[in-house]
């Protein structure tokens, strides 16, 4: 194909904010990348829970904003560890033909997290031993993954660890042999802070807010799509949705779920009955081994019927969600050239049946939307993927 220089980027845009903004604005100005790549979670994020709007309204939000394609993060890995969730968006990427993979964090240092990388990779076989030998013991992965690493990394490199998104970097670097690493040091408030600075608050501080009825147009280059009655009503049907599932599936087949295992599934139908909502269920199952982000996984994926198989099964595909005309020319110089190695779906009706080895994957697409809108009250059929279109835009924006 003719040269092309694009750059990719691995994202949840829950919602699309003004630190995501910046982050594509400097990934092409450090890459000079003619096309901006992402790779997104649909409408159910890795944390397990359901996104705050759906995933072509956020797809859309970051073309009007400096993205050229977004592919949807197929959905078995979207709700998965961060390891899975990582390796399929590199993967997708690298498809598509991405020279650079950008990612943001917190130091912007990534020849430090080169260095770290490279150690943790060499200690690999032993470190897994070590952090299954103490989760047996009951303690919870994080705190044995830490403890691990306390023998391998300097006190620098261990408080680097601290940040999420270096843990998350350390992931994509894990599984990159193609596309040159970039990082972007994140602006603003911290991953995990709920008070805005100036122009940036975290994703999950905007969640919070907007929940709350608050305006969170400020630090968002396009306002929400999503109302807050929505918001209040829709955490009642999701529970009311994986209560049914949990009581109508048996232990041994909820325990088949990747963040599944060794008594989850009895647990849940021991604990649903005495639950009223989805923050009950996840406070009553957490426990020193089992952490509350595995445990929404985990509820996630029974109600997606997501499987240990289907992730370790590593069949990735590029479904378009948004793009513009620089994204469509692209797209279609990767076509011709042949460099794609996994199918590309830009119309899911009449591409599914030529694609059978991951049909069964894109129905956990189409069924996580249909959830989604059930639980959102929005029309069932104008909301679902085989109604909705890729959002296309005519001007480079």
């Amino acid at each position: 194909m003719q040269e092309i220089s694009s750059a990719g980027i691995v994202a949840e845009y829950n919602p699309f904010h003004n630190g995501h903004l910046w982050h594509i604005q400097e990934t092409r100005r450090i890459t000079g990348a003619e096309v901006i790549l992402v790779v997104m979670s649909g409408n159910f994020t890795q944390r397990g829970e359901m996104a705050l709007e759906d995933k072509w309204s956020r797809a859309a939000c970051a073309v009007r904003n400096g993205a050229d394609l977004v592919a949807e993060l197929p959905t078995v890995s979207a709700v998965s560890s961060a390891g899975n969730f990582a390796r399929a968006g590199v993967n997708i990427l690298q498809n598509l033909g991405a020279d650079f993979i950008s990612f943001g964090s917190e130091s912007g240092d990534l020849s430090t997290l080169l260095r770290i990388k490279d150690k943790l990779q060499a200690a690999e076989g032993k470190m897994v031993q070590s952090i299954q030998s103490m989760v047996k013991e009951g303690v919870s992965w994080p705190r044995a993954r830490q403890q691990v690493f306390k023998d391998i990394l300097t006190e620098e490199e261990l408080g680097m660890l601290q940040g999420p998104n270096h843990i998350l970097a350390l992931e994509y670097l894990k599984y990159m042999d193609k596309a040159k690493p970039v990082t972007v040091k994140r602006q603003g408030t911290g991953y995990h802070d709920l008070l805005p600075a100036g122009r940036f608050a975290s994703a999950s501080a905007i969640r919070q807010l907007a929940a709350r009825g608050i305006p969170v147009s400020d630090w968002m280059p396009d306002d929400l799509t999503v109302s807050e009655e929505t918001l209040k009503n829709r955490e009642g049907e999701y529970f009311r949705m994986v209560a049914q599932r949990i009581f109508t599936t048996p232990a041994d087949i909820l325990d088949l779920a990747e963040a599944g295992g060794e008594g989850l599934g009895n647990k849940a139908r021991k604990e649903i009955r005495s639950c009223r909502c989805m923050e009950n269920l996840y406070e009553k199952m957490k426990s020193k081994r089992y952490t509350r982000t595995r445990i929404q996984r985990f509820a996630a994926q029974i109600l997606l019927g997501i499987t240990k198989e289907d992730v370790n099964a590593g069949r990735d595909y590029a479904r378009v969600l948004a793009l513009n005309q620089r994204g469509s020319r692209y797209l279609n110089a990767v076509k011709k050239a042949g460099i794609c190695g996994i199918p590309v779906i830009t119309n899911v009706n009449r591409e599914l049946e030529n694609a059978p080895e991951i049909e069964d994957l894109i129905r956990k697409d189409i069924l996580a939307a249909d959830l989604y809108n059930l639980a959102c009250g929005r029309n069932l059929y104008d909301h679902c993927d085989m109604v909705e279109g890729v959002r296309f835009f005519k001007e480079n924006t």
